[in-house]
């Protein structure tokens, strides 16, 4: 449907991606716990921080384009009926019902340290699902997106990502200076208009901002010329 081109939309369903891919790469990660946190409690909380945001996101720009007809149909109930499911989560009882028979091994560990922003997470990505299926298959034909998608720029997105690309090759091989010096060269490349200046000053304050911070400040082993310092 068209009211699924909409940028509030494909941002919040980023966001989701990106809290799923890093709850999946940090799955083996030791939570610990608030007063003892181990290497996965930040990198869980942080994915559950972008599951949230990201469903609201969403949630919200679907509720902008639904009509009254919808509203009473599905939001009532769905909304009803996650607060009930995250009500019972809360109850003793219910927290242990939820983590013994409806959650993985893995999953009854992180439930059972951080309970609270963990269904917050499942429930609202949960209600993502329902929604977009719903209005998929049952939603008003014909609503359009209030801010929709234009088409993608692809020189930017090309140089940016080649610039990337290129640092992390020469980071290691040439040290901080000439990757930063190939990333916003190429960069710049991308925009609309290339100043000279303007890309030399960037060069330069971002090298003594990175040798500032990393070099000197935390004392990182790192090159800024690969053989020379």
């Amino acid at each position: 449907m068209i009211r699924f081109l909409s940028k509030d939309l494909l941002s919040g369903l980023m966001f989701i991606a990106f809290g799923m891919a890093a709850l999946y790469f940090g799955q083996k990660l030791a939570i610990g716990t608030p007063v003892r946190m181990g290497p996965g409690y930040v990198p869980h909380m942080l994915a559950f921080i972008l599951l949230s945001l990201g469903s609201v996101v969403t949630l919200a720009t679907l509720f902008r384009t639904a009509d009254k007809r919808e509203k009473e149909r599905y939001w009532i109930p769905v909304a009803a009926l996650s607060v009930a499911v995250f009500v019972f989560s809360l109850i003793p009882w219910g927290a242990n019902f939820i983590a013994a028979n409806l959650l993985g091994a893995g999953s009854q560990t992180t439930f059972k340290t951080m309970s609270v922003p963990f269904m917050i997470s499942v429930i609202l990505v949960l209600d993502v699902v329902i929604m977009l299926v719903l209005i998929s298959l049952f939603g008003r034909p014909g609503a359009e997106a209030d801010d929709p998608v234009e088409a993608p720029k692809w020189k930017p997105i090309t140089m940016v990502t080649v610039g990337i690309l290129l640092f992390a090759f020469l980071f290691e091989r040439a040290g901080l200076l000439p990757s930063l010096v190939a990333l916003v060269l190429i960069a710049s490349l991308g925009g609309e208009e290339f100043k000279l200046t303007e890309v030399i000053g960037n060069m330069v304050v971002l090298t003594i901002l990175c040798t500032v911070v990393f070099k000197v400040g935390l004392g990182m082993n790192i090159y800024i010329i690969n053989g020379i310092w």
